[in-house]
This record gives structure tokens, C-alpha cells and sequence, in this order.
């Protein structure tokens, strides 16, 4: 039998890669570097039998402050497969113990390897809201996790952490911000105490101990955290602005967020708090209370008859496990609760690469030019996804997002203007979501 061998996923983390690289150098680096202190629980590393390990996920930083609180126990953590896309981390991450996990659907591979690592009374480290926070609070998740822990007798151990979110925010475009981040453990069950319980019972225990809000913390503990461009990308998420109720017309300029229309200033302090410049200037004083009422603002919108959303794009579909090829010229349309793409479509081998090194390089660069070509020339196909199939959607504020479809088949979607990225969630999920609106939308200072 040739070829390498498959790594089998679930399997206990290879101890140099894990031990030395991961904690050691990996850790240590991150420590020092975001401000990282945990507090190491010896009770909870100790406790027999398998466990899962719970977590917030306010940002990228999240398995560094769960490896650290349980430094004596090795975890398999479950992360996104996307990120076992890069040529690099994505090899360290499988041996490192890492299990890939398809966002938004089912993904029986990913299961299998979770059930692997209880089995062996491993410690599998999960965050149940799959994806991180937008708006420094925590979302809400179904109980399919607490059926898995009930179906393996693990115990259950609950990761709190202060500060990552301001750290290193989903939406940022100037990187971190140097402060401070705490990790300790808030709560643990045993293996005894979780088969006391119901699926429903430990469902209703994981939704209120990862109950989360940034802000809300930060107004009882203040911290600071430094960056000269602070507010710099908030503009993706704070897209309305409070004054005039312009769309799509507001700046981030260092510190402030500004609106082209008519002049609106929001200033964030360094705990991450928006301030008015001048007086006059209309804000509200966060992110989360800044996209209640957009999400209240644009459900009334969708309500009405004309409502229409309508955007330029550009297609993009997996050439490998690593790359991307552009595939299309189109629009986005959200009609009859469907996502439509309108455009043009060429066949993945014959696209444009997408990564700027190939783009660049001399060898590719004629054929780069007659892929341009054939993009323009395509016929127009028109792609649907309804919306009641679609279970979530990966973006990346500012720049992109993903619809997976049930076969797999990931649609990479760049749109013209990056802002509207953060709208376009907010109408999937508000036509999906046929309960009514349960967060209060507050008024701006």
C-alpha cells in the first residue's frame, strides 16, 4: 500500500506538534502578545472520564484561552474547515488535534471524530455558537450538542473569558487591539451530575452559562485596549447611520466613524464605546445596541411590499482544497425568499485564479488574461437558494460571504459594495426567523 497515511481525525493530538509547538511556543507567544492570563483549574484538569469543554467565541483567540485554563489536559478542538483550506496552518491544525467542521450543516465526518475522542475519554473543546461574535454578545444554538454529551456520559465544563472581543473584534481592519484578556473556568459538571439531567434540563444549563455580553462586562470592568485606527471596519456592522438613516454611508477614520450624508460623527473610546463628537451628533453608545436597530429598522423594511435587495458580485468556486477560481459576473437579487444569482458562469478549471501571487506570476498571466475573457463572454445562468434551506451563511465583513449548498458545493460571493455584507445577513435571517423580533431596539444618545 502506497501513499501517505490517512491521520485519523479524533485521534489523541500528536504530542509535539500539541505540547511543544501548540503550548509552549504557540501559547506562550499568544500570552505575551494579546495580553492573554488564565487561570489553570487543577480540579477540572483532573476530573476522570471524557469531557467537553465549552466556550464563548467572541474571537480567533478562543482556543489559546481554553488550551491555557486546562493546560493539563490535551483537547481536541472542533474549528471550522475553512481554515483547513491554508497550506500551512491546516496540516498543523489535523495533527494538532484539531476536527474540521462544515459550518451551517450536518456534517456526520465531524460527529464520528467527536464521538472518537469521548469514547477514548479524550476532552473535546467546542464553541456551540459556531461562529464568532458580531456584536460583542452571544447567540443562541439548538441542543444537538447536549444530545451528543448525554449520548457519551462526559462530564461538561464551561470556559468564561473577559476581553477577546475587543481584542481581536470579528469586524475589525486594523488588527488588535493591545489589552487585556481573562480566562478562568465557570463551571463544571460531572459525569454524575449531567446524567441527573435531561437533554432539555443541560441544554438550558449550556444557553445560560454561555450567556455573554462584552459590552455589559466592560461597563462593570473597564479595560482599555490600544489601536490608533480603533473604530477602524466598524463601519461593516454600523452601516445606518442614526442622524440622517443613510445607508451604506458611513467612514471609519481612526477612531471615528463618520457619515458621508450629513457629517454624523461616532467616536470609540478604548474600551470600545461610541461617544458623540460634537452636539448635535447622534450615536448609540455600542455595536450591539447599534444593530438592534438595524435589525428592527430593516425588518420593517422587508415588511414592505417594494422591498428589494440588489447587488453587484462576482462568483467564486473551489478549484482544490486550497484555491479559489472566479468564475462569474452577476448580481445578488433576494426575492421570493430566495437568494438569486444572475450572471455569467464558466466552468472552475477555466476561471481566474484568485490568489494575487498566481495573478502576478508571469507563467499564468496570458492565461489570467483569456479567462477575463471568457468571463465576459459566458452565458448568464441564474443560480436560487431558498431561504428556508439555507442554515447560515459564512461572511467576512467588508470583503465576503459563503452559501453552502446540501451537496457541498461552496458559492463564494465577492460583493462590489463590501459594506452590504452585514444587511444581507440581517435579511436572511430576519425572513428565516418567523418568530417576532425579541431583542428591544434601543435610541440613540
Amino acid at each position: 500500500m502506497s501513499g501517505k497515511r490517512q491521520l485519523k481525525i479524533g485521534a489523541v493530538p500528536n504530542g509535539f506538534i500539541y505540547n511543544f509547538c501548540g503550548l509552549r511556543v504557540v501559547l506562550t507567544y499568544a500570552r505575551l502578545r494579546y495580553g492573554i492570563h488564565v487561570k489553570k483549574d487543577k480540579a477540572v484538569c483532573d476530573m476522570e472520564g471524557p469531557m467537553v469543554c465549552m466556550a464563548n467565541h467572541p474571537s480567533f483567540l478562543d482556543p489559546f484561552v481554553m488550551a491555557g485554563v486546562l493546560l493539563d489536559r490535551k483537547i481536541n478542538i472542533v474549528a471550522g474547515a475553512y481554515l483547513f483550506r491554508n497550506r500551512i496552518i491546516g496540516p498543523l491544525f489535523a495533527k494538532g488535534g484539531c476536527i474540521p467542521k462544515m459550518q451551517f450543516r450536518s456534517d456526520s465526518v465531524a460527529v464520528k471524530a467527536m464521538l472518537t475522542v469521548l469514547k477514548r475519554n479524550g476532552t473535546l473543546g467546542i464553541f456551540p455558537e459556531a461562529t464568532r461574535f458580531v456584536d460583542g454578545t452571544n447567540v443562541t444554538f439548538d441542543n444537538a450538542l447536549a444530545k451528543l454529551v448525554k449520548k457519551t456520559d462526559s462530564a461538561v465544563c464551561f470556559i468564561e473569558s473577559h476581553g477577546a472581543y475587543m481584542t481581536w473584534p470579528r469586524w475589525s481592519n486594523s488588527s488588535i487591539r493591545r489589552g487585556r484578556i481573562e480566562g478562568c473556568v465557570r463551571k463544571a459538571y460531572t459525569v454524575e451530575e449531567v446524567k441527573a439531567m435531561t437533554v432539555d434540563e443541560l441544554h438550558a444549563v449550556m444557553l445560560e452559562n454561555l450567556t455573554y455580553n462584552e459590552y455589559d462586562w466592560l461597563r462593570k470592568n473597564p479595560r482599555s485596549f490600544k489601536n490608533k485606527a480603533i473604530a477602524s471596519g466598524a463601519e461593516n456592522i454600523a452601516y445606518v447611520c442614526p442622524r440622517c438613516e443613510a445607508e451604506n454611508k458611513i467612514v471609519s477614520e481612526k477612531d471615528t466613524l463618520r457619515c458621508t450624508a450629513c457629517g454624523n460623527r461616532a467616536r470609540m473610546d478604548e474600551s470600545g464605546f461610541f461617544h458623540p463628537v460634537e452636539e448635535g451628533d447622534k450615536v448609540f453608545e455600542d455595536l450591539h445596541l447599534w444593530q438592534n436597530w438595524e435589525r428592527k429598522r430593516l425588518k420593517d423594511k422587508i415588511a414592505s411590499q417594494d422591498f428589494v435587495f440588489e447587488e453587484e458580485a462576482r462568483l467564486l468556486l473551489l478549484y482544490d482544497d486550497y484555491e479559489y477560481r472566479d468564475v462569474g459576473r452577476g448580481v445578488i437579487r433576494i426575492e421570493n425568499n430566495r437568494v438569486v444569482y444572475i450572471g455569467t458562469s464558466v466552468p472552475v478549471e477555466e476561471g481566474l485564479p484568485y490568489n494575487k501571487k498566481e495573478r502576478k506570476s508571469d507563467k499564468v498571466r496570458r492565461a489570467c488574461e483569456e479567462a477575463r475573457k471568457r468571463l465576459d463572454d459566458a452565458p448568464v445562468i441564474r443560480k436560487e437558494f431558498p431561504i428556508s434551506h439555507i442554515k447560515g451563511i459564512s461572511v467576512d465583513y467588508g470583503k465576503r460571504f459563503e452559501i453552502t449548498e446540501t451537496s457541498g458545493l461552496i458559492n463564494r460571493f465577492i460583493l462590489k459594495n463590501g459594506q452590504r455584507i452585514f444587511e444581507l445577513q440581517i435579511i436572511i435571517q430576519s425572513l428565516k426567523d418567523k418568530e417576532p423580533e425579541t431583542r428591544p431596539a434601543a435610541d440613540p444618545a
